[in-house]
């Protein structure tokens, strides 16, 4: 039984479980204690005797609080790289077309086991299996756009990745020469900045125009508007190393549209750099065939997705034995996929705050027991001048409940700075280019405040009862 238990927990679980504990002892704790400060005199006296305690040992205090504050600071930081994380995907989604995305593309090859591949569209050996199944062509762009009924925008696209050298007189720049059809623009997100995008008219006539990416654009014209002039695209094929002779084949097309700049965040770099022409005009002109690299679908809502994906493989079926040979990729599943992962993280590294934290418990309790061990004959003092037992308790228990959310307020400030100053350095170093903003959310601070909050009163629970099971009698006669 508990084995199943453990075997059904989940990350989401783990936590869930956590937050439901955590408040219950809130829930315990917090309004005795406050309720006890508030309306009781001897609880107002037990606060500013705390407090006073607190201050007459600065340096113990302070590395008594040192714990909570990395334990504190740590849950911050991590709950905030996470939030941004999301934040980050969820930006990048939008900038490159948004929720109700779709992309379909045939993947070489196919993980054994794992894929959903009939054995006929299966070859090769070992943990990979080679992906035999027929590619993507312009007939499939052709059927989606005539026969889908759930979606808006359909685009096809093709491509070479580099090896292309554009030339505008003598100033040259290498570059990415793809084929792309009308819808390119809606289903990425991107703007034309002059001039127009292709149009239906240049991918029925396999026109030779071309559309720039705002930096090979710069980079062959500076500041002249392209619109209207010419460039040439050359291509080198052969190649000395499998001992064929180097030729050059060259492309005249005229510009017709320069595209806004993207940027180079980590899932937009290189764009800047890519030159479009009608897919018909790349597929006849350079390429020699018609199959597709992926074409991108946009449903008419997010909603909308799965009814749209069902489509598409009904449609892909009328021209291919196989459709689950093909993948759909949503970008609803990117941002579930970083919930995820961001979730695992929060999990992971609030395990290591969550050591911190106890660390720090350990260490509270301890000076505790320490300064119940000191004030014995003040204890004893106050029973004495008739101070009952749970004057005591609450006494201790607000003054490890002072330290520690002093402690966690600290740290959360600590954490905010700490998260803040991590995402920038993996802004700079790891992921060049990308935004990964720092959120600290209002329940990040909550939950990492209340964390610390328990964290003290835990601690505090057996020096106080310790201090408050002491009698009169006993306590004065301490040295």
């Amino acid at each position: 039984m508990i084995q199943e238990i453990i075997s059904g927990l989940t990350p989401q679980g783990v936590l869930r479980w956590a937050f439901l504990g955590l408040c219950g002892l809130l829930a315990a704790t917090l309004p005795l204690l406050t309720l006890y400060v508030v309306v009781t005199r001897s609880g107002r006296e037990a606060l500013r005797m705390g407090v006073t305690n607190l201050g007459r040992n600065p340096l113990r205090t302070g590395l008594t609080g040192v714990g909570i504050i990395i334990g504190v600071g740590a849950v911050v930081a991590v709950i905030s790289m996470g939030d941004g994380a999301q934040v980050m995907v969820a930006a990048e989604v939008a900038q490159n077309g948004g929720l109700s995305l779709i992309e379909v593309y045939k993947d070489d090859w196919a993980r054994q086991g794992g894929s959903t591949l009939t054995s006929r569209t299966r070859s090769g050996w070992g943990r990979w299996r080679r992906n035999k199944a027929k590619p993507l062509d312009y007939a499939d762009y052709e059927n989606m756009n005539m026969l889908l009924s759930s979606v808006v925008e359909v685009s096809a696209e093709d491509g070479f990745g580099g090896g292309i050298i554009f030339r505008n007189g003598e100033t040259s720049k290498d570059g990415s020469l793809n084929g792309a059809t009308p819808a390119y623009p809606a289903v990425y997100n991107w703007r034309v900045r002059e001039g127009r995008f292709l149009n239906a008219g240049d991918v029925d006539a396999s026109a030779k125009v071309a559309v720039l990416g705002a930096q090979i654009a710069y980079d062959l014209f500076g500041d002249l508007s392209p619109v209207g002039a010419e460039i040439v695209a050359v291509q080198e094929k052969g190649g000395r190393e499998r001992g064929e002779e180097t030729r050059s084949e060259s492309l005249r097309l005229q510009v017709v549209g320069v595209m806004e700049e993207k940027g180079a965040a980590a899932s937009t770099d290189g764009w800047d750099d890519r030159v479009f022409m009608p897919l018909t005009a790349f597929h006849k002109r350079v390429k020699g065939d018609t199959d597709l690299a992926r074409m991108r679908i946009q449903a008419t809502s997010v909603e909308a997705v799965p009814v749209a994906i069902e489509e598409i493989k009904r449609v892909l079926a009328r021209r291919h034995e196989d459709p689950s040979a093909f993948e759909f990729w949503t970008a609803t599943e990117e941002i579930e996929t970083a919930g995820r992962l961001g979730m695992m993280l929060k999990l992971l590294m609030g395990v290591v705050a969550g050591i911190a934290l106890v660390v720090a418990g350990i260490g509270i309790m301890n000076i505790m027991l320490v300064s119940v061990t000191e004030r014995t004959r003040e204890i004893g003092l106050r029973k004495a001048l008739g101070a009952k037992r749970r004057d005591v308790l609450f006494q201790f228990l607000i003054e490890t409940s002072v330290l520690s959310l002093s402690g966690g307020l600290v740290g959360t400030a600590f954490g905010a700075v700490l998260g803040r100053g991590s995402a920038e350095l993996l802004r700079r170093f790891v992921l060049a280019g990308a935004v990964w903003p720092s959120t600290v959310s209002p329940v990040g601070v909550a939950v990492a405040v209340s964390v610390a909050f328990v964290v003290g009163v835990v601690s505090g629970v057996y020096p106080a009862s310790r201090a408050a099971k002491l009698t009169p009698v006993e306590a004065l006669r301490t040295d």
